[in-house]
C-alpha cells in the first residue's frame, strides 16, 4: 500500500478556491454531516465527512471530487487511520480500499449540473453504492426535492420516493438503514429501528434544557414538599405538646 510518507506527491485538502455557493450550502451540509456523525459515532469501522476531497487515481492529484456528504462503513484500522490524519484531511481511495457507501449532494445554482451529470457518472464508475440529491428549494436546482439512486450492475437505478398528503417526500436508504425525509426545505433522518428522528445540535440542546428544567422543577417541588412536611410536623408536635399541657392542667384542677 502506498502511503503519504512514501511519496512526494501532494494531495491538497483544498483547491484554494472559495466554495461555490458556500454561504448557502455550508449550513445545510454541516447539519447533515453532524447528524450522521453523531448517529454513527458508535458504529465500528464507519466514517462520516463532508466537503472533503476524494482522490481516486493514485499519482494524479488532478483526479478528485468533493461530495457534500459521504458515509463509508466496514473500514479496517489502517483505513480509519488514513482518514483520521489531521495533517491531511483527504480521502485517498487506494489507501482506504473502497469508495463511500453513501454520498449526498446538496443542490445549488452553480453545482446542480455537475451533480446531475458528471458527478453522477463518476460516482457510478467509482462504485458508490447509493447517491442521493437534496434540493432545499423543492426542485429549483434538481427538478425535484429529493432523489435517491442505488447502484445496480454498475448503473444507478432510482429508489422509489414516497409522497405524503402534506407534501413531505421520503424513502429508505439501505446503506444507512435510515429514512430520508424532505419537509419544508429541510432534510431529516428517521431511524425506523429506534422509532425516532435524528436530532440536530439545536434540538439536542433544547431537549437537554427541557430535561434540566423538568429536573429542576421536580427538585423544587420535592424541596417544597419536604418543607411543608417539616412545617406540618412542627405544627403537629406543637399541638400535641399543647394538648398534653391542657390535659395536665385539667387533671390538676380535678385534683387528680
Amino acid at each position: 500500500m502506498t502511503t503519504r510518507a512514501a511519496t512526494s506527491i501532494v494531495y491538497p485538502e483544498t483547491d484554494g478556491m472559495p466554495l461555490p455557493d458556500g454561504e448557502y450550502q455550508a449550513p445545510l451540509y454541516r447539519r447533515i454531516v453532524r447528524d450522521l456523525e453523531v448517529h454513527f459515532s458508535n458504529v465500528p469501522g464507519s466514517r462520516v465527512n463532508g466537503d472533503t476531497f476524494i482522490y481516486y487515481v493514485e499519482g494524479d492529484p488532478r483526479r478528485s471530487v468533493s461530495p457534500d456528504c459521504y458515509v463509508v462503513f466496514g473500514l479496517t484500522e489502517a483505513a480509519l487511520r488514513s482518514l483520521s490524519l489531521e495533517e491531511n484531511n483527504v480521502y485517498l481511495l487506494w489507501e482506504v480500499g473502497k469508495p463511500p457507501d453513501f454520498i449526498l449532494e446538496i443542490g445549488s445554482e452553480s453545482t446542480a449540473n455537475a451533480d446531475l451529470v458528471r458527478k453522477r457518472e463518476l460516482y457510478a464508475e467509482l462504485g458508490v453504492g447509493e447517491y442521493w440529491r437534496f434540493d432545499a428549494t423543492g426542485g429549483e436546482f434538481y427538478g425535484e426535492p429529493l432523489v435517491g439512486e442505488r447502484l445496480v450492475n454498475g448503473e444507478y437505478s432510482r429508489i422509489e420516493m414516497l409522497r405524503e398528503s402534506d407534501g413531505r417526500i421520503w424513502s429508505h436508504s439501505e446503506a444507512l438503514k435510515l429514512d430520508l425525509w424532505w419537509a419544508d426545505g429541510e432534510l431529516r433522518f428517521w431511524d425506523p429501528v429506534a422509532g425516532r428522528w435524528l436530532l440536530s445540535q439545536e434540538e439536542e440542546r433544547d431537549g437537554r434544557l427541557v430535561a434540566e428544567t423538568r429536573a429542576e422543577t421536580a427538585e423544587v417541588r420535592a424541596e417544597t414538599a419536604e418543607v411543608r412536611a417539616e412545617e406540618e410536623r412542627t405544627i403537629r408536635v406543637a399541638a400535641e405538646s399543647r394538648l398534653a399541657e391542657l390535659e395536665s392542667e385539667l387533671r390538676r384542677l380535678r385534683g387528680e
